[in-house]
């Protein structure tokens, strides 16, 4: 009934709003965009962006595009691949802001629409680690998407997408599925299907600008993996506000988020069902879940022309609805907590993003998951963090049209975990945060370089350890707070938290690949990948996110990966 009221207090007060504020509907995260505006923050050319806040709108994106452009203008000495991508993405964030599809446009006085296709066809190809054969995994997604406005004061997009997966894997668990942003999907045997729709609204007034539907966002400075609010879980519906006022800017975000599905394919959920609320109607069990929330508000604020500064928290909630004081976006969470009874988990992070020009961007991130106040130097499992800090340089040497990246990420063991299981920091059994998972930590080096024509080429290292649960001989779990979907249990020890305790598996990774990008929207990404691995995960059921009691087993050995991604479109 609350979240009725709001919205439709919301879409009145759109109606009467400023007709110029910022309306417009999101870049898509996985927008090439993202990487060519940030390579721009890097050499100097722009501040203040405050891209800690994804997804950017598309006239935010448009301004910066057009930032870049009147400096090129001026004198700032880009390359013929950079002016070529800019003038392609210029053309497609026209009017800054106005979408230009690829199938079907209709304008009229009242609005207008585009419509486009969405396709993606990926394969990956395995071997090695003790394989008899090469593991095969093919997944088709095709789908669509429609976005506009209406009398350029409300925008909306949908769009949705239904996938398939198959090759030499047999699905009868939900952890033999290779996708790992799963709904829920449909084991048959020699194949899965599953889908995802989107579907949301935008409006403004003044410096306010709000969202209502199904979205997903990313929060923080790293361009892909963060550790508070991360693109690793399905979207989910929302009420997202957003407001820009001079060096400050602040999101706040109200989410509806779905338990872990508690059925029998999927042996990671139990315990996520409501028992009371369940019932048999014509000899079925119809199991109904309980209720899941997510609040959390960043503020982000350009400190200097070459630093900004970022504070987030986030709080996962349920068996209840919506609670006033998470829904106050200036609220204090941790004090929050407290008053409601310290029963939900509640992470909070700050952040600094370095851009003095040069070609340089740094960036450095500490997430608190939990503290022990009376005992915060201890090694209690309470006291929970995770730190990432990275680096960007762009054209290093005066090499042209070239990147290099570094990054290290360590979380702590337990966090993100809960000890009542509806409150795990995840989206049915998806992360919300990192997608390293707790007790684990890797460090990666990658060189990139654009050519024209749209061809791209990349290299990179990477060494990943992790800390997992044991499952003894008797069947019991010995839990070392390795397992995003295992929490504190009466039992374990809560003294003498220590770091990569458990089964640990080493992991080093090198792997190269070329990208060709014809127009904004058709692409074709291949590469190959070759990892050598210690006390690793063996086939067949060796993926992430597979329940600790159906792995079969761990060893060492190398692994070949060969990946094909041909795409159109976005979501």
């Amino acid at each position: 009934m609350r979240f009725k009221i709001l919205s439709s207090v919301l879409l009145l007060l759109a109606w009467v709003g400023v007709a110029v504020a910022d309306y417009t509907v999101n870049v898509p995260l996985d927008h090439w965009a993202y990487g060519f505006v940030e390579r721009f923050e890097a050499r100097g050319v722009l501040h203040g962006v405050g891209d800690g806040i994804k997804p950017l709108s598309r006239r935010e994106m448009g301004r910066l595009l057009e930032q870049i452009a009147r400096q090129d203008s001026a004198g700032l000495a880009l390359s013929a691949v950079e002016r070529g991508d800019l003038e392609m993405l210029r053309g497609e964030m026209a009017d800054q802001g106005a979408w230009r599809p690829g199938l079907y446009q209709y304008r009229c006085p009242e609005g207008s629409f585009g419509v486009d296709g969405l396709f993606r066809q990926q394969t990956e190809v395995f071997s090695g680690r003790g394989r008899a054969q090469a593991e095969r995994i093919f997944r088709t997604q095709m789908g669509g998407v429609v976005q506009g406005e209406v009398a350029g004061r409300v925008g909306f997009r949908v769009s949705f997408v239904q996938s398939r997966e198959q090759g030499t894997r047999h699905y009868y668990l939900r952890d033999d599925v290779y996708e790992r942003r799963l709904e829920l999907a449909q084991l048959k045997g020699g194949l899965a299907d599953f889908h995802e729709g989107t579907a949301y609204l935008t409006f403004a007034w003044g410096f306010l600008a709000v969202e209502m539907g199904k979205d997903e966002l990313n929060w923080g400075p790293a361009p892909a993996d963060n550790l508070g609010l991360s693109h690793n879980a399905p979207s989910f519906d929302l009420v997202r506000l957003r407001a820009h006022f001079g060096a400050f800017k602040l999101v706040s975000v109200t989410g509806f988020l779905r338990p872990c599905p508690d059925r029998p394919d999927a042996p990671l959920c139990g315990g996520d069902g409501d028992l009371d609320a369940s019932y048999i109607v014509n000899g079925t069990a119809r199991t109904l879940e309980r209720q899941k929330h997510l609040a959390a508000h960043r503020l982000e604020l350009a400190a200097a022309p070459w630093l900004d500064l970022g504070f987030e928290e986030m709080v996962v909630y349920g068996d209840r609805g919506l609670e006033p004081s998470y829904l106050n976006p200036v609220m204090f969470y941790w004090a929050a907590q407290s008053y409601l009874g310290d029963k939900d988990n509640v992470l909070m992070g700050l952040d600094a993003d370095f851009h003095p020009g040069h070609g340089v961007r740094a960036y450095a991130a500490y997430v608190v998951d939990d503290l022990k106040k009376a005992r915060i130097f201890s090694r209690d499992f309470a006291n929970k963090f995770s730190f990432q800090t990275g680096v960007l340089w762009v054209d290093p040497a005066g090499i042209r049209d070239t990147e290099v990246r570094g990054e290290y990420v360590r979380i702590e063991p337990w966090i993100y975990t809960h000890k009542f299981p509806i409150n795990t920091y995840r989206h049915f059994d998806a992360p919300l945060g990192h997608r390293l998972g707790p007790n684990s930590d890797r460090w990666q080096v990658q060189v990139s370089r654009r050519f024209r024509g749209g061809v791209g080429a990349n290299l990179a290292l990477s060494r990943t350890r992790h800390g997992d649960n044991v499952l003894r001989p008797d069947g019991t779990i010995l839990n070392v707070g390795g397992d995003l979907n295992l929490g504190w249990r009466p039992g374990d020890e809560r003294e003498e938290k220590r770091f990569l305790a458990g089964q640990v598996s080493r992991r080093a990774l090198l792997e190269g690949g070329v990208s060709w990008r014809v127009g904004s929207r058709f692409s074709i990404d291949t590469g190959y990948g070759y990892e050598w691995g210690t006390g690793v995960p063996l086939p067949p059921r060796w993926g992430d996110g597979v329940a600790l009691r159906n792995r079969t087993g761990y060893g060492k050995g190398g692994q070949g990966h060969f990946r094909f991604d041909l795409r159109y479109g976005w979501r």
